[in-house]
């Protein structure tokens, strides 16, 4: 998941970005094992660093 992230961000650069993936499905590993959930952070108290980064993570993804 980071790195599907990661090549759309610098994909907006203009440059050439492969995603080369280990396994042989996507978030087979990490990602897979952690229910492939992306936490919208509604949880956590407002303001707080963990909330800042799930607010910005989510207009990343």
């Amino acid at each position: 998941m980071v790195g599907t992230a990661i090549a759309r961000s610098l994909s907006k650069y203009k440059l050439n970005v492969a995603l080369v993936e280990k396994e042989a499905e996507v978030e087979f590993g990490t990602s897979k094992a952690n229910s492939g959930v992306i936490h919208a952070g509604f949880h956590d108290q407002a303001g707080t660093f963990k909330a800042k980064l799930c607010v910005a993570g989510n207009t990343n993804v």
